[in-house]
């Protein structure tokens, strides 16, 4: 695709979101006898059933459709199709994040709670050590914009992400795919779930196993990178005794290895080619397990969620990828090519516990309502041997770093009517945060560094989050709504302590604070066209910052004021029977205000744009479903693909390195019969390298020249697949 047909691609984009709005992800019923109507969406995210269209928050629904079980980056797919969101993937688990809205860490996440927007499975919340697990059985992903502290609890500053499983309801089905692809790309999913009793306890579960060889060749090595091995399993079980009372049991395990490239030179005539001298190893293990009990009363119901989860992470790689540094020092490739040294060697765990109780108005109330308490305990633990060699001292000796943070809370949620087609909603959450840092740093002998030095320290906070919104209904297909929200990030402490080394205490940075104000509409046009629409504004204090300065080799830590403001569009049509499109995009503008003295003394200026925050982003799916004897088959033939853009954004505050606009084109062709289907697919079919992350070193020797190092993403897959279900 050319760069002409790309802008025209863009242009007409845009011009759709703007004369259309903005989508949830709509879903179509028909029946033999009847015509095409929108079904219902219902959002649980906020923790009490709402229907989405009467929902006064900018929402994203998604489903197997949109993020397929054979993709190896799920919150990626999520990202490109949720309106004004970015993923950052930096290849190694435990440290990628995402951004929304023009809400971001401003850097890289400096623990393991550090971020933006909060993500849960079934209600249950994860943190940045689990990000990267696979998703297993989803039914649907509801991705709610704007702070959703009330319901989500700690750091769902921009917005929140609940994935939700399919239930072990006693549906009787059993589900085997599988597909064959470039580059090694294998999957292999099983799922049955039916009636164990019936009527009384029903039990679900899937087997998932993944491959993928890798696409960036190592000619140091011989070896490629970017593959990637992957098993998971999930098994629920549903005990109804009577019509009141509902258990849910469930647990999952999944292990994945991967081998991403990092620091790789961008500028390289060969690029993508990694010059490291050994494999990464990437690892990643999370066992899981949760216990829901809802019991119906009459005036309300009681539901109790218990949940734990246990991750383990492994990361280990060369730092000094010999392609950049030769670049950059003018030495030659083979200087940098030693197996014992300018290596780092990660092991985190971490284990997560929370408890949360609540009661929820009954079905058919007047007013609608959720009220709770809960309890969230988070052991995270990091091992650290680091060998960087010509680095500085905070990337050489042995970290030994816990910690232990706490939140109890109590929330509360409501809506009702006040007539004449006005609804007011709002809710608050008082919460107590603490967290202990215990670190012990060994040195391994680099010049200037202590031979060790042991750190404790605390910090703990009490706050209040929430949410104001009033909504009008023009009519029974359409409402607009005014909202008011308060946003907090949690404070605490960087997870590395780099500055033990030079006997410095790691201070706790600040909590970030923020309001974010918003307009938007949600219309059902007709009964086959839904749309809808958001313009905001985040005034936010004390964003937190954490980087890497090249020109001294060492990292920096500040808070920094910000604001961001755009407008968001989505619309889902069916064209014709059979024929459906879902259009989303986002403009975006962010600028960093009040600029401190750290972030002066570091080059960011008055007017930069927040990293990580594409100016504009869209996405076009169009999908096709016909009867085969158009062509002498038997069943049903379906075309489907999908256009994903991410344009231009800065990777850090200094607005030192613009990385490019990138284009992910999508495609397949299948044919069905019964409960049968097979299909040909095109992942990634321009073949792009999306950046996720790139910086500049200057160059550090006479004989040297800069050169930009950067993270990126998957290239093309293509290949056949199957499904079977019974």
């Amino acid at each position: 695709m050319n760069t002409i047909t790309r802008t025209r691609l863009i242009s007409t984009t845009a011009l759709a979101l703007l004369g259309a709005g903005l989508p949830a992800k709509t879903v179509f019923a028909q029946t033999a006898d009847a015509p095409i109507v929108l079904a219902p969406i219902v959002v649980t995210g906020t923790k009490r059933p709402q229907d989405d269209a009467k929902l006064p928050v900018a929402t994203t629904i998604l489903d197997q459709s949109n993020v397929p079980p054979a993709t190896l980056d799920p919150i990626t797919e999520i990202a490109r199709q949720s309106p004004g969101t970015n993923f950052l993937d930096f290849g190694r688990f435990g440290e990628s994040y995402m951004t929304m809205r023009g809400l971001s860490t401003l850097g890289t996440a400096m623990n393991s709670l550090d971020s933006v927007i909060g993500i849960s499975v079934d209600g249950v919340p994860t943190t940045l050590s689990g990000i990267g697990a696979p998703i297993l059985d989803m039914e649907r992903v509801e991705v709610l914009k704007g702070p959703q502290g009330t319901t989500f609890g700690r750091n769902a500053f921009a917005g929140a992400i609940n994935i939700v499983s399919k239930p072990a309801d006693g549906t009787r089905e059993t589900i085997l795919s599988s597909e064959l692809g470039s580059d090694g790309h294998a999957f292999l999913e099983g799922t049955t779930g039916g009636w164990l009793l019936e009527n009384v306890l029903a039990g679900r579960g899937t087997l998932r196993f993944q491959n993928y060889d890798g696409d960036v060749p190592n000619p140091i090595t011989g070896q490629k990178e970017g593959g990637a091995q992957l098993g998971a399993g999930k098994a629920s079980v549903r005990y109804t005794p009577d019509d009141t009372l509902t258990i849910d049991l469930s647990g999952g395990f999944s292990k994945e290895t991967r081998h991403n490239s990092a620091f790789v030179w961008l500028e390289s005539p060969n690029f993508p080619e990694s010059g490291a001298d050994v494999r990464p190893d990437n690892r990643q293990q999370v066992a899981n397990g949760s216990l829901k009990v809802a019991k119906e009363f009459e005036p309300f119901t009681l539901t109790s969620t218990t949940s734990y989860q246990d991750v383990k992470i492994h990361n280990k790689g060369d730092f000094t990828d010999a392609f950049i540094f030769s670049r950059i020092t003018g030495l030659p490739p083979a200087y940098f090519n030693d197996h014992n040294t300018e290596k780092v060697d990660l092991n985190d765990r971490e284990r997560v516990f929370n408890q949360e109780v609540r009661l929820n108005s009954n079905e058919g109330s007047t007013i609608q309502w959720v009220a709770g308490a809960s309890y969230f305990r988070s052991d995270y633990t990091s091992y650290r041997i680091q060998n960087a060699g010509i680095y500085a001292p905070t990337m050489n000796g042995t970290f030994d770093n816990r910690i232990e943070s706490q939140t109890v809370a109590a929330f509360a949620d409501a809506s009702a009517p006040l007539g004449q087609g006005f609804n007011l909603s709002g809710g608050l959450r008082v919460a107590h945060d603490r967290q202990k840092l215990d670190a012990l740093y060994v040195s391994n002998g680099f010049p200037g560094t202590l031979p060790a030095f042991q750190q404790d320290n605390t910090f703990s906070d009490t706050y209040v989050t929430g949410r104001m919104a009033l909504s009008y209904e023009w009519n029974d297909r359409a409402m607009s709504y005014v909202s008011l929200a308060r946003g907090y990030s949690s404070g605490g402490f960087e997870k590395t302590t780099s500055y033990a080394g030079y006997g410095l205490v790691t201070e706790a940075f600040l909590p970030a604070t923020s309001w974010t104000y918003e307009i938007g509409t949600k219309a059902e046009i007709n009964d086959r066209l839904r749309v809808s629409g958001a313009i905001f504004y985040n005034d936010v204090k004390d964003g937190q910052v954490v980087g890497f300065d090249t020109n001294t080799s060492l990292p920096f830590m500040t808070n920094q004021n910000f604001e961001s403001y755009g407008i968001e569009a989505n619309v889902d049509a069916t064209l014709a029977e059979g024929l459906e499109l879902t259009v989303g995009g986002a403009l975006i503008g962010s600028r960093l205000v009040d600029v401190s003295a750290t972030s002066l003394g570091l080059g960011a200026l008055p007017g930069n744009e927040v990293p990580q925050v594409p100016g504009f982003s869209a996405n076009v799916g169009l999908s096709y479903r016909f009867l085969a004897d158009a062509v002498g088959l038997p069943g049903e033939i379906t075309l489907s693909g999908t256009y994903q853009y991410v344009g231009t954004r800065y990777a850090d505050i200094q607005n030192a390195a613009k990385m490019d606009d990138y284009h992910i084109l999508n495609a397949e062709i299948g044919w069905e019969k019964d409960n049968f289907r097979i299909y040909a697919f095109g992942r990634n079919l321009l073949d792009e390298r999306p950046l996720s992350y790139a910086f500049t070193y200057p160059a550090l020797m006479p004989g040297g020249a800069s050169g930009t190092t950067a993270y990126f993403g998957r290239g093309r897959v293509v290949g056949i697949g199957t499904s079977v279900r019974w």
